[in-house]
């Protein structure tokens, strides 16, 4: 079986990952203005993926340190004889749960008529709270995926992504060490230009990169910064403000491949983005 994986990126509304580590020079962000979002509201033209109604809501819940402890709302999937990825639900939710600088983040689905996949994820902060280690455990094939995060004033710089329980047999000349490498690049404005996302054989670049650009950014403020911990809001939540285009490009030994999404936000008069 091949040791290769492709990892998915949908922004917004279905999920994507990421995790991180401390580092000595790392300086805490200022969170203190970095906004309360308690609804983020979709039109249902925007997720043509499913289908769905006019509109759809998300809700947020915090405890009294301004911690996110809950995200209301998701998607399920549906048969693909329906033509439709997923359809979204109120009664679906994500729980974050805090033990000093540990978290755990689990999926739920408030029905005794359907299951949901707990996707259990374990977090460790660093003195400033932002992510110094993920833990996924039990992925298929590979068992469980540990990531370690690095910073460098303040900005997340490289995650490095381990498989401890993966096998490796140093007798065998074809076997090797996986691991990946995802380093992030920033602008003048502190939004996240673009990453590498590199596998590594023995610590040597081979088989699988992905560079992931992001732009047209907006001169708003974000209302994702608090979401670090929800994957599907990763990469939106260390910029500044709120990009508007995404660009994936896959290299994989000789072939490349890349695809493109865009998102129109609606703004107040202020130039300030609207998610409810």
């Amino acid at each position: 079986m091949s040791k290769s994986i492709k990892h998915l990126f949908t922004i917004l509304v279905v999920g994507i990952c990421l995790a991180s580590c401390s580092s000595a020079d790392e300086d805490a962000p200022d969170t203190n203005t970095d906004p309360l979002v308690k609804q983020i509201k979709f039109e249902g033209a925007h997720l043509d993926f499913s289908p769905l109604s006019s509109e759809v809501n998300f809700n947020f819940e915090y405890d009294s340190s301004n911690r996110l402890t809950k995200k209301i709302g998701g998607y399920l999937p549906l048969p693909p004889e329906t033509f439709f990825d997923a359809f979204f639900t109120d009664k679906a939710y994500t729980s974050l749960v805090y033990s000093t600088n540990k978290v755990t983040v689990e999926n739920f689905y408030d029905s005794d008529i359907y299951a949901v996949a707990k996707g259990t994820i374990y977090y460790t902060l660093n003195s400033a709270n932002l992510i110094a280690e993920k833990e996924v455990p039990n992925r298929i094939a590979i068992n469980s995926r540990k990531q370690v995060y690095k910073y460098a004033e303040g900005k997340l710089t490289e995650v490095i992504t381990t498989y401890p329980n993966m096998t490796y047999y140093p007798e065998d000349p074809t076997d090797y060490i996986l691991t990946f490498s995802e380093k992030f690049y920033y602008d003048a404005n502190n939004n996240l230009a673009k990453t590498e996302y590199t596998e590594l054989h023995n610590g040597k670049s081979e088989g699988e990169k992905i560079v992931r650009t992001f732009e047209d950014y907006d001169t708003s403020y974000n209302p994702f910064k608090r979401m670090q911990l929800l994957e599907e809001y990763f990469y939106r939540s260390l910029s500044r403000n709120n990009f508007r285009k995404y660009t994936e490009t896959l290299y994989y030994y000789d072939n490349v491949s890349t695809k493109e999404t865009g998102w129109t936000f609606v703004y107040d008069a202020q130039g300030n983005i609207i998610v409810n």
